[in-house]
């Protein structure tokens, strides 16, 4: 820190602070995968110093659900629905910190239908 003004002084007590933006935990990419009509579970997202997360693009399967925490961790959760190809869903979610830095990260999920009640016959 520079006083332009030519004055020199020097405080005795650490007033001055610094904010870093949130760092994030959780590496980008895949997210697993996920057969049609299942539970994705508890899928942690963490990143250091964030009060709250929110999807800025992208599109979530159907019935995923984004679960904002105010301590670092978010969560997705919820029963998958609607799928009716293989699909690899892409979405972005922002880490903003009390300061209201952010910090964004990429992820993917896969959904699977596989063949069931197919009939296929060998």
């Amino acid at each position: 820190v520079e006083n332009n003004d030519g004055n020199a002084v020097r405080s005795g007590s650490a007033i001055l602070t610094v904010s870093d933006v949130p760092s994030w935990t959780t590496s980008a990419g895949s997210l697993g995968s996920f057969a049609g009509g299942a539970s994705f579970g508890t899928i942690n997202l963490t990143a250091t110093n964030s009060t709250s997360m929110a999807k800025v693009s992208g599109t979530f399967p159907g019935g995923m659900t984004l679960n904002s925490g105010g301590s670092g961790t978010s969560t997705l959760t919820g029963t998958e629905s609607g799928a009716t190809t293989d699909t690899t869903y892409s979405f972005t979610i922002r880490a903003t910190d009390a300061e209201g830095q952010t910090a964004d990260r990429a992820f993917t999920v896969t959904i699977t239908l596989g063949a069931n009640n197919s009939g296929q016959f060998n």
